[in-house]
């Protein structure tokens, strides 16, 4: 009885996916190569945790909310698609990895860093 009330509070609360995932699938599915799907499935997982960079952290804390990284690709992929010219694509980096603020911009953000020195 503790045991459901807890899980239907947790659900919830925190949002516990009661649909089937990759890995469910994996566990319950056919018991050939079950060592090889499995040992891929975690190289997914720990690669797209491995993905995740300090441009990334920095937009999210700009922007205030957590960028998933199904949104970065989705951002990614429109943007790649938008245009052909490569001075758009050229800037289109530049605002991701923060190449657009001036050094003296950043040490107004970042007090230790100097006004004249690029990184």
């Amino acid at each position: 009885m503790q045991i459901q009330v807890k899980f239907k509070k947790d659900s919830k609360e925190q949002g516990i996916d009661k649909e089937v995932q990759k890995l469910d699938q994996i566990l319950t599915g056919k018991d050939t190569k079950f060592i090889t799907r499995t040992y891929n499935y975690l190289l997914e997982v720990e690669l797209e945790e491995e993905i995740v960079k300090g441009p990334m952290i920095a937009w999210a804390r700009n922007v205030g909310h957590n960028i998933n990284l199904d949104e970065w690709e989705k951002i990614w992929t429109e943007n790649w698609k938008l245009t052909l010219s490569t001075a758009f694509k050229e800037n289109q980096y530049k605002m991701f990895y923060r190449w657009h603020l001036a050094p003296a911009r950043l040490a107004k953000m970042y007090p230790t860093l100097k006004p004249e020195c690029w990184k």
